[in-house]
This record gives structure tokens, sequence and C-alpha cells, in this order.
């Protein structure tokens, strides 16, 4: 029944499409408003969330709503920027994971704390092919939102309960829809620079819009749209919270320590190697020596970077430590380039064609610590000219004698050279991200029926290219042997520049999805609140990932087919071996809207899913084969197990009187496991982010001191019981809104996740693993040869494993006091944010319960209790300004253990040799306010000035070593590093 809209309506449609975040002022709320007694027709629409198109106000989820003046209010030039700063977001993978922390260029959303994996993020309601995030971002696969241009955007809808029948089941956390503008036949234009009052981190940005044609005049409509931006980068160097790097003096409960993460691999390169007296009985154990020639023959370690520890931890002898975050970046460069072209033809009064195209092209070059890589050393084939010149006159000194001779393979290595390529300068990578959507579909009405019907053509690449620091393996062994480059005294070092393999393209990823999708409504019943209306539909989704790798990556893999040479990128990744897996799966779903009383509406939805067996191209047997060491190629398969389950969500609104709205809804969730986690290899996954003491003293893998490890990762590819299991959820929310006074909206909602089976992508987090070895002991190959240095080490393998049950619970709220008239102008408050209440989970069925919660977790990440945005707008006629607060609670930072990097500083005002036990840093609440003002010249020009972060706060100090990029001082996920910045945006409407 179609009505002019009346408050109790303006309050269904408030806690329905949720209100604003980030700095709205008077946006969301006051501009879907009607007036009450206005003539305003009253359209259809289908919100996110529901497959029934209805008037707004009818709604029984809450939905939060940013209009594109609320995205220009903002100040945000990108869907990331834009996304990530919602109070709502916590969990996502930022920009600054790409410095070394597995980013690959990738951004993401994430809602309510849990992770990118199960936030759906959608284009015009169409599913977009995602990319593959690394573990430690939680895993499987999410889109990649900085391939979505901004610029074309209408609106943002954010479902903030999950589970939802029309998208999929998998869709735990909720859902975030970009949806595209159409029907414009006006055109616009903008050009934005952002400018930091400190040096770096510049950006600028412009864009065109223009349509053509009225669809209800015309028949049809024509939309282009095209942005360009392109951000500076931001090095540490240029920041007073990061430039120290992992070397980080501070106090803390009135006590002085040193934060020393460095690692030990530098150049001048250190020696290590465990030798016992040449005349010592059988049975005498070894002792653990670190040699520095450089500094022993000039007393310091050769760069302003590396710093000495004498006797370290674990050795006898002198180690230089690199300080390898203090030369990385803390914000990439990137550029970015999309476009969009969208047709609408009405072919008669109730039958519409669409068609979309979205291509983007993300640029991005992230760089980070010089190339880092520990090398095995011997007197016959790894690097002997080194051995005879350093390693054995220090031996015949001390009248020692190696003690890791292995009689079975006489040619191994002895020592470890723990070498870094500083002298060539850092490592970067060029990600390019090339992405492709294309869409079509017809909308219309036949014998009483809407129906929808819709295609989609989803393509995401992604290539990695050497653009740095990354030398060749075999052309730096000639220029040692020739006694050109000396890695250990650092002389040379300039001819490393003919060995750089820059534009290389390392790794190039695909990944398709292809879908389609049909809908069908219907009026069904008048029931004593209205007419109830069904809704079927079903869908059918096809997803491939395929991911190749240039010979030098493919090469000690150890598996059948791949190159033998021992040839790699120093400092890069090597033993890998290709992947291409794809399934196909389908799903039917069913919606009732029932009106079963004037001030009561129910919403009924149900799916069910079917998803196949995993199909895989590149399968290898678990063990080498014992004639050739290899573990050979078998041929293509379907693996894993079939999932499929019903799914349903029952919400309920109720209007008790006319400013009063409540409302309570109860889902369950599916999620199948990923591609990722299905197919694939187990293959050398570089070293662990962390440095640590030996797991398993005194076996032939420990390294001696704070050493990094070497990591494995792999799928579970069983079937049956040994297979991984889906996940399955349980949410509901209960919440409402009540409208006091004029102007004045209070909406808040309690929302529950639980899933059971969570699985764990990366498998059980290397700190955690470490720091509970006997525990995890079947997770460790011990002792590991290095693929690449062919050192003996010890190998941590990260396994997909179905962790036990995950509780998140938390309250949302957005309260607004809106058009105040004043002297001045109008005056609008906004005052949004979520308070997590609760957020654990075990990595085991009936395992301990861990949390994240105000807190830096085993799973190396931090859950805020509190986020919450405050903005104030006056809009003045050609006027507006606004003024806003954006908050972040404070946190226990990352734990050490006793032998780790925390050094205390004695009273003699020198660092201990001894590495203390730390509990954590008190990292402090972090707020930042930013202004903007605007005016309106007239319909055609206006001008927008504005400041980020208006009193220039720093980030808090955090000693984080393990989660994010390799920045150090701060943590890149939860802190901006650029300082106070002003920005300035001109707009041209036509």
């Amino acid at each position: 029944m179609m009505m002019k809209e009346k408050v109790l309506a303006r309050s269904l449609r408030l806690i329905c499409w949720g209100g604003v975040a980030l700095g709205l002022g008077a946006g969301t709320p006051a501009a879907l408003a009607q007036s009450a007694d206005g003539g305003d027709k009253m359209t259809r629409v289908e919100i996110t969330g529901s497959s029934i198109r209805r008037i707004a106000k009818e709604g029984t989820l809450p939905v939060q709503t940013l209009t594109q003046e609320d995205i220009k209010k903002t100040g945000a030039s990108s869907a990331t920027e834009l996304i990530q700063n919602l109070p709502a977001m916590q969990g996502f993978v930022p920009a600054s994971s790409s410095v070394n922390g597995g980013g690959s260029g990738a951004t993401t959303a994430a809602l309510h704390s849990l992770q990118s994996k199960y936030t759906l993020v959608l284009l015009d309601g169409q599913r977009m092919a995602p990319v593959e995030l690394n573990n430690t971002q939680g895993g499987g696969y999410a889109v990649n939102i900085e391939s979505i241009p901004l610029e074309a955007v209408e609106r943002v809808e954010i479902l903030t309960d999950g589970a939802s029948a029309l998208y999929g089941s998998d869709a735990i956390s909720g859902v975030v829809n970009f949806i595209l503008k159409k029907n414009k036949t006006d055109g616009n234009a903008y050009v934005t620079t952002h400018k930091p009052q400190h040096k770096g981190g510049s950006s600028w940005s412009a864009g065109i819009t223009k349509g053509f044609g009225d669809l209800d005049r015309d028949r049809f409509n024509i939309l282009f749209s095209y942005s360009h931006e392109k951000q500076q980068a931001l090095a540490a160097s240029q920041r007073e919270a990061s430039r120290r790097g992992t070397y980080l003096p501070f106090s803390y409960k009135g006590k002085n320590y040193v934060y020393d993460a460095a690692t030990e691999n530098t150049e001048p390169a250190n020696i290590t190697i465990n030798a016992r007296p040449a005349n010592a009985p059988a049975g005498t154990a070894p002792t653990a020596y670190s040699i520095n020639p450089y500094y022993n023959k000039n007393g310091n370690c050769g760069s302003s970077m590396a710093n000495a520890q004498i006797d370290p931890l674990g050795y006898n002898g002198v180690s230089c430590r690199f300080n390898y975050a203090a030369m990385v970046q803390t914000i990439p460069e990137s550029q970015r380039d999309s476009g969009l072209l969208k047709g609408s033809f009405q072919l008669n009064d109730s039958t519409t064609l669409w068609a979309e195209a979205v291509l983007s092209r993300f640029k991005m070059r992230s760089q980070y610590g010089s190339a880092a890589q520990p090398m095995g050393i011997n007197a016959t084939t790894r690097f002997p000219v080194l051995w005879n010149k350093y390693v054995q006159p220090f031996l015949t000194a001390n009248n020692l004698v190696p003690a890791d001779a292995d009689p079975d393979n006489p040619n191994g290595p002895l020592g470890t050279l723990g070498y870094r390529s500083v002298l060539v300068g850092g490592r970067a990578d060029d990600y390019i991200t090339d992405a492709r959507h294309l869409s079509f579909g017809v909308t219309g009405q036949a014998m009483g029926w809407s129906y929808n019907a819709s295609a989609v053509l989803s393509r995401s690449q992604l290539k990695d290219k050497a653009a740095g620091g990354y030398t060749d393996f075999d052309k730096l062994v000639s220029l040692v042997a020739s006694g050109k480059y000396d890695l250990i005294m650092g002389t040379g070092a300039e001819l490393l520049r003919d060995a750089l393999v820059n534009g290389t393209e390392f790794q190039k990823s695909v990944s398709t999805l292809n879908s389609l999708h049909f809908g069908a409504q219907h009026d069904v019943l008048e029931l004593p609140g209205g007419m109830a209306i069904g809704s079927v539909g079903g869908d059918f989704v096809k997803t491939r990932y395929r991911t190749d790798y240039h010979p030098l990556i493919l090469s000690q893999s150890g598996f059948e087919g791949q190159p033998a040479s021992a040839n790699y990128p120093v400092g890069g990744s090597y033993g890998q071996v290709p992947f291409d897996a794809e399934r196909q799966n389908w799903g039917i779903l069913g919606e009732a809207l029932l009106p079963l009383h004037k001030t009561v509406e129910a919403n009924v939805s149900a799916r069910y899913d079917k998803y196949d067996r995993v199909h895989s191209r590149h399968i290898f047997t678990s063990l080498p084969d014992p004639a050739t060491g290899l573990q050979m190629r078998l041929p293509a398969a379907d693996l894993g197990n079939t999932f499929n389950s019903s799914t349903y969500k029952v919400s309920l609104r109720w209007t008790p009187v006319e400013n009063v709205l409540l409302r309570a809804a109860y889902g369950t969730g599916f999620k199948a496991p990923n591609l990722n986690e299905v197919a694939g290899a187990l293959t050398f996954n570089g070293s662990t982010s962390g440095n640590y003491s030996c797991p398993f003293p005194g076996t032939s893998g420990c390294r001696g001191g704070l050493a990094q490890y070497d990591l494995l990762k792999g799928p579970n590819s069983a079937s049956g019981d040994l297979g991984l299991r889906p996940e399955k959820s349980k949410q509901w929310t209960l919440g409402g809104r009540i409208e006091p006074l004029s102007g004045l909206s209070l909406g808040m909602d309690v929302w529950n996740v639980q899933i059971r089976n969570q699985i764990l992508s990366g498998g059980i987090p290397e700190a955690e693993g470490f720091r509970n070895a006997e525990q995890y002991k079947h997770l460790f190959v011990n002792p590991y040869t290095d693929p690449g240095g062919g050192f003996t080490t010890i190998g941590y393998k990260q396994l997909p494993v179905n962790g036990g049950v995950a509780n998140y619970r938390g309250l949302d709220w957005d309260f607004s006091y809106r058009n105040r008239k004043t002297g001045l102008g109008k005056l609008s408050a906004t005052w949004t944010g979520t308070r997590m209440l609760r957020q654990n989970y075990t990595m085991a069925p009936n395992g301990e319960v861990k949390t994240d919660l105000g807190v830096f977790g085993p799973d190396n990440a931090v859950v805020f209790k509190w986020q919450s945005h405050l903005t104030l707008s006056l809009d003045s006629g050609p006027f507006n300004n606004t003024l806003s607060a954006h908050y972040k609670s404070g946190y226990k930072d990352q734990s050490y253990a006793k032998g780790t990097a925390i050094f205390p500083v004695l009273a003699n005002g020198q660092v201990g040799t001894e590495a203390v036990e730390f509990e954590g840093l008190d990292t402090p609440s972090y707020t930042t306010f930013d202004w903007q003002g605007k005016w309106t010249h007239s319909k055609a020009w206006s001008v927008t000035a504005g400041v980020k972060n208006l009193f220039d706060r720093k980030p808090p100090l955090s000693l984080q070593s393990a989660g994010g990029g390799n920045q150090g001082g701060y943590d890149g996920r939860y802190a901006d590093p650029l300082g106070r910045t002003f920005y300035l945006t001109a707009g041209y409407n036509f």
C-alpha cells in the first residue's frame, strides 16, 4: 500500500538505513527524509539484504547508507579510505600490509572484527571476482576494494546483519554494496589535491561523469565515468613515529627499556657456525659461534642502520643486527585509473534492459627492507672462497672443528651467512591489479510478477613484478667466486646492480567469477497490516583461481616438473608450484514479507546452497619419490568434500507508538572452505615475521639466539571425515529507534555472531606455535633444509584447520540531531559508533578460549572495544562547515617472552645484554579531528577545503612485530602516519 511518508515512516527508514558514519554531517537521514505533507512519489526499491523491492521505510534489517553527498563530506578519495574509516569496520586489510605484510597491493572491507573473507562486497548487488588473501589477513578470498571506482558510486549500503538469503549464506558478518550511478543526464568534474604538512605522502585525483538520455523520456540512458588518482609514497624516515624502525628506547612503569627487533641478516654479513674443540671427546655438545669479520676489523657494522650485539643470546662472539624497518615505506606509492560505462534501455513500460562495464587498473609500488637471505656456507660448494678466507682461519685459530657435518651430504652447509644486500637498496614490488567487471540483465513486470535476471562476468588479475632490490642468486655466486664482491666485508657491492632482476614478473594470479541470477516477486494475500509479498530466486556461480610463477620462483620446490635449477631471487619467494583450481555452486531462495498488523511486520527468508568438490589441475604426492626425491605430479582431480546446507533468517519490526520502532532478527549462515584451503601443495612460504629462540633446544635445526625460521603453507585436500568441514554460523540482532523530539533520532542495535567449525586459513599463528611448541609439535619440520639457502633450520607448517568456535558481540549506534536553526545557520550533530562486547575464539574443538578484545591477541590482531565518530555540521546557505572527531580506544600491545626483543637499560645507562619478559605496552586511545569547509558559488561551481588530522596527532607507540607490514614504532593497521593533511577540491557541474 502506497502512503505518504509520516514521522513513523521516517523512523522506519532511519533504523533500516542505519544513519551515518565517518563525519557525514547533515547527511543520509536528512537526505532520505521527505516532508510529512508533501506529495513526493513513493517508488519501490531493492534494499540491501532483501530480495523484495519495497518502499525504503518498510525494511526490518539494519542498513547503513552513505549517499554521494555523504561521501564527499568525508574527504575520502578512494573506496578504501571511505570504507576502512567506518566505526563498524575492523579486521580489514589496509594498504600498509603490502609493505612485506602479505597485502600484495590489495585492501579489503571487514565488518565487526570478523576477517575479510566473511564480509561480502558487491557492485550493484552483484558479486565480484575476489583476490587471494595471505595467511596474516585470515586467508581465503575477498574483493580488492581498490578496484572500485568511487567517482562512479551513487551510494554505499552496508548491511550489518549477516547471512543474507539474497546474496548468499556465506556473508556471515554482513554485506557492503556499492551502488553505481544510473539514469543521470547531467555531468560533473572535479580535481582534488592532498598535501600533508610534513614531507611525503601527497596525493591528487581527478574525475568526470556524464550521462546522456533520460530513461523515462527517451527510453535510454548512457552513463560514462572516469577517474584518476595518484598517491606519493611516504617513507618511514619521514615521520617521527616510524623513523627509528625496530630499535626503540622507551619507558614503561618507571623503567627504561630498548625494543630491539633488528635481524641477523645484514651487510657486511654475519657468519654463524656450530663447532666444538678439535680434541673434544665424542658426544661433546657444540657451541654456537657468531662471527662478523667486518666488525672485528673496523669496530662498527658498516651501516648506520646496523648495531653490534656482543655475545648475542645463544652465541659466542659478535653479531651485527640490521634495523630493516627504518628503510621501509609506511604508505606505498600507488596509481589508479578506473572507468564505468553503463547503459539502460526501456523496451516498453514494463521491461528494462541494462548492461554495465567497470574497468580499473591499480598499480602499487611497495618498498621495504633490502633483500634478506640466510645462505649456507662450506669449504667446497657454497661460497668456498669466503669459507677459506674467514671461517677456516677462525676455526684454526681457536682449535675448533665444525659440528654440523652430515656424513650423507658431505657438500652440505656447515655454517650460515646472515646476508642482506643493503647497498643495492630496498626491495620493491610493483603490484598491478587489472579488474574487469561486466554485467547485464533485465528487470520487468509480467502477469502480476516483478522479475529480474542478470549475468556477471568478473575478472581480477594481479601481477607482481620486481621493481628493485632483488638479485639473481647465480650472478651473486659468480661475483663472489671471482673475488669481485665480498659480501662479508661489503667490498664490490656496486657490481651487484648488474645482478638485479628488475622487471621480472614473479607472479601472475587470475581470479574469475561468472554467475547467473534470477528472482521474482508477487503479491500473495492481504493481511491485517497490508499486502504480503513473496519472492523466489536462484543463482549459479563458477569461480576459478589460477597462479603462475616465473621459473626463478618455481625453482627448488622439490616437485616434479618444476625447474631443478638452484637459482632464485635473493630476498624473494622460491620453491613454489603453480595453482589452478575451480568450483561451482548454486543456490535457491525464498522470502516472504508479512504485515501481520498495522504495527507489526515480519520477514522470513530461507536458502539452500550446494557446493561441488574443488577441481584442481595441479596435484602432487604428499611424500617424495625415494628414487628421485621429488614429489610426483598426479592427474587433475576433484578434492575435498561436497557441501550443502539450508539456512534461514527471521526478522520482525514493531512500532508500538508513533515515534518508536523495535526490531529483532535471527538467522543462520553457512560457508564452504575456500579453494586455496582445499587445493594446492605444501610449499616454502618465506621466513617467520618474528625472531624466536629455538623451539626445540639442542636439536639439529636450532639456529641459536634469536632467529627467523622457515614457514611452509599448504592445504587440506582430504575428503570425508579427514577433510575440512564447512563453517556454520548463528546470528541475531535486537535494536530499535526512537524520535522523542523533532530532529532528534536515537538508534541502537545489539548484534551477535557465533561461528562453529571456524576455519583458520593460515593454521595456528606462528607466534602461538613457537610459544607452545610442544603442544603444536606436529606442525614443525625439524630439521628442515631451506630450499634456497641450503642451510639447516626448522620449518613451521601453516595448514588450514577447523579451529572450533568463535564468538562476536557488539553494539552499533547512531544518534543524530538535525537542522537546528541558529543565528549562523542550520546546525546538525551526529554520533555513530560500535562497542565490541565480546570477541573470542578457540584454535581447536574444546580448546583454550582466546581473545583479541582490547589486546594484541594470539592471531597477531587487535579488536578495539570502542570506535566512534562525532560530527558537527553548520549549513549557512552557500557555506557549509563540518567538524568531525574519530576515536579508537586503547589496548594492550604485543607481549614478549624472555630472550626475545625487550632489553632493560641498566643503572649505568648501558643497554643490558639479556632480553627480559615484557607484558606489553598500554597503547593509549587515538583521537583525531577533521575539518571541512565548502563554498557553493553557483549551481555549476563549488570549492571544498579541508584539514585531516587537524591537531597533527601522531600514531601511538606500538612494539608490534607481527601481523602487519614491516613498519616499526606504530601499528600501520590501526593508525595513519601522515599527520596533518590539507586538501582542496574544485567541482564543476554541467
